[in-house]
């Protein structure tokens, strides 16, 4: 399941400084979007909003970190031994941070999480891995379902914007069979759990059957990505056969956590400035924050993420700078996180990362 990889000093210096110079140009980033924003506006904007919706911030990201840790404890009920709830939370926490760090805002720290919670538990990285990666698929669809349910508030509520011309070809158009592709996908593999369904299997299969040899990768490699995708659906089957009521109790705690980020714009705004949104503004800022950040490039989503919200505020009749005040705020919150994981590795140590090659081979 988890492959040895090189955790010689030479590699941990060189991912040691990949990370530090996207850090660096971050930084970068973020302090050119605010000197054109305005240094001096930014400011003032940040002490009017206050301690309280800055606060609340803070608040709703532990709650988020809590929700994914209590997700993830109900799905190891089906394990042999029971796992602490701190240990997953730390796991949780430091597999954040790595999310957070690096150019992959919902993907990067799977792995991280997987290792440090069979190390710290005794469970082989096969069961850990289980776990974890049908909370994945289980985050995946409540955030399908999600994110389609508020496509379709936001094209509804600007539907005089996004259906302009009445072309079949229009965005409100393209919005529409988005959602219900989204909402169709999630049915699909919910079924597909359900029943044992292999279609991730069946979909590598296909593209390796149509995909030219001549153009790389090479067809080994969909051999191996078809074998790889049949083995963790069958994980997820296996799982999610044995106990579909804890799956179930996971996926509404995962669809609590895309609800929280949901709300924050809203909270943060009304408590600072005391300016309400609708549900129509807040689904057109959850979508669009969202896809922003799947095309995460740098640590936190600097550059795209502050760009494209800071264009969908005045959108919606709400300045810049608090626009500006939202992301800085978030931003710190997430510094936080990242403190809080590197904390968490340097006091467990750095061999809680370093995979022995005899129990992985076991796993396998």
């Amino acid at each position: 399941m988890i492959s040895t990889t090189d955790h010689t000093p030479h590699s941990t210096i060189r991912r040691t400084i990949s990370v530090g110079v996207l850090i660096f140009i971050s930084f970068g980033i973020l302090a050119a979007v605010v000197y054109w924003v305005g240094i001096a506006e930014t400011w003032e904007a940040l002490g009017e909003v206050g301690l309280a919706s800055f606060g609340a911030l803070g608040l709703l990201a532990g709650l988020v970190l809590l929700l994914q840790t209590l997700a993830w404890l109900i799905l190891t009920r089906s394990l042999r031994r029971p796992v602490r709830f701190g240990v997953l939370f730390e796991a949780t926490l430091v597999g954040l941070a790595v999310n957070i760090l690096t150019p992959s805002s919902y993907l990067g720290g799977e792995p991280v999480k997987v290792v440090f919670a069979g190390r710290r538990t005794g469970y082989s990285y096969r069961d850990m891995a289980g776990t974890v990666v049908l909370c994945k698929y289980l985050e995946a669809l409540s955030f399908l379902l999600f994110f389609g349910c508020s496509t379709a508030i936001a094209t509804v509520s600007f539907s005089d914007i996004l259906f302009e011309g009445g072309s079949l070809l229009s965005l409100g158009s393209v919005l529409i069979l988005v959602t219900a592709a989204l909402i169709l996908l999630c049915v699909v593999l919910w079924l597909g759990m359900s029943r044992n369904w292999r279609p991730l299997y069946r979909l590598v299969g296909l593209l390796a059957a149509i995909w030219p040899a001549a153009i790389w990768p090479h067809p080994a490699f969909w051999s191996r990505l078809r074998e790889n995708a049949g083995r963790m659906e069958a994980r997820i089957s296996i799982i999610f056969l044995r106990s579909p009521l804890k799956a179930f109790g996971a996926f509404c705690l995962l669809a609590a956590t895309h609800a929280t980020f949901f709300v924050k714009p809203a909270i943060f705004l009304y408590l600072g400035i005391g300016l309400g949104l609708d549900l129509g503004e807040l689904s057109l800022i959850f979508v669009a924050s969202q896809a922003l950040l799947a095309l995460q490039l740098t640590p936190s989503g600097a550059g795209t993420l502050d760009g494209g919200l800071i264009g969908i505020f005045l959108l919606l009749g709400i300045s810049e700078v608090h626009c500006m005040a939202l992301l800085l705020c978030l931003r710190f919150w997430d510094a936080v996180a990242v403190g809080m994981g590197a904390l968490i590795c340097t006091r467990t140590g750095a061999s809680m990362f370093s995979i022995d090659k005899d129990r992985n081979t076991a796993d396998k």
